[in-house]
């Protein structure tokens, strides 16, 4: 997000102040990256760390960790970061004529503007080149693997500081290694949540043209043409759906629980 206009200034400790109070001052930023000041000073460590998934999280997360002097590594299962918003996403969940329901003023870095040719409300493919020129003007794609699924996570062998053992594969082949810290930056859409409602076998028997479907799966709505289409929930991706049948489908109808 950009900066706050009217956000108060923070006035740092003094190293008198420090003195008085046996303290460690912690201050974190909203890509994980810490500062510690304490009484005494020691020496900064640099950590592996393995990160799983190069989307917008994932590219954010490497980037502060590699200006803290770590050595991350990014591991995306497509061709290039992105996460579900890159030209060939593993993870298709970004249906046909989606554009974002945030401005990019408010989605762009502080250091990297987004051209200025493109319109505040962009579409899939605007925002995955944003994501991927984010990668390239802070040198994250060399740090990335890509075409790596991950298959296991678990805790190493290790006489001193925790430690966890990543295995993945690339192109069938095996791979793994040791890494001080792990971020899973892997998103929440790979699986839909269909809950079974009551009467809806009896529902689906009475009419063979009957079906129940999620948004991970609609992407046009030229397959609901003609027909009456009850879409359960009203938030962002509902009411986009909503808005794109409406004109195509003969009936919309929109089921909010907080509706009344």
């Amino acid at each position: 997000r950009g900066p706050r206009p009217h956000a108060r200034a923070r006035t740092a400790p003094s190293p008198q102040d420090l003195a008085r109070h046996d303290t460690t001052v912690c201050m974190c930023s909203a890509a994980a990256a810490v500062l510690s000041v304490a009484t005494t000073s020691a020496p900064r460590l640099s950590r592996r760390v393995a990160v799983i998934g190069g989307g917008s999280a994932g590219v954010v997360t490497a980037r502060f960790l590699k200006r803290a002097g770590h050595d991350a590594t990014i591991f995306e299962a497509g061709s290039t970061v992105g996460g579900v918003w890159a030209d060939n996403p593993t993870n298709d969940v970004v249906y046909r004529g989606l554009h974002t329901n945030l401005p990019t003023v408010v989605m762009q870095s502080p250091d990297l503007d987004f051209a200025s040719s493109v319109p505040s409300y962009i579409t899939k493919e605007m925002l995955g080149q944003y994501i991927e020129a984010y990668g390239r003007e802070f040198g994250l794609l060399q740090l990335a693997t890509f075409g790596a699924t991950v298959t296991r996570v678990a805790p190493a062998a290790s006489e001193g500081a925790p430690r966890w053992t990543v295995e993945w594969t690339v192109d069938d082949v095996a791979h793994s290694d040791v890494f001080d810290a792990v971020v899973v930056a892997t998103g929440h859409y790979n699986k839909p949540y269909m809950p079974s409602l009551p009467g809806e076998e009896n529902w689906l028997a009475g009419d063979a043209a009957r079906r129940i479907t999620h948004s991970l799966h609609y992407d046009d709505p030229d397959d609901f043409r003609g027909q009456s289409v009850l879409v359960v929930g009203g938030r962002s991706s509902g009411v986009d759906i909503a808005r794109m049948l409406y004109g195509v489908a003969e009936w919309v109808y929109v089921l909010e629980k907080k509706c009344t």
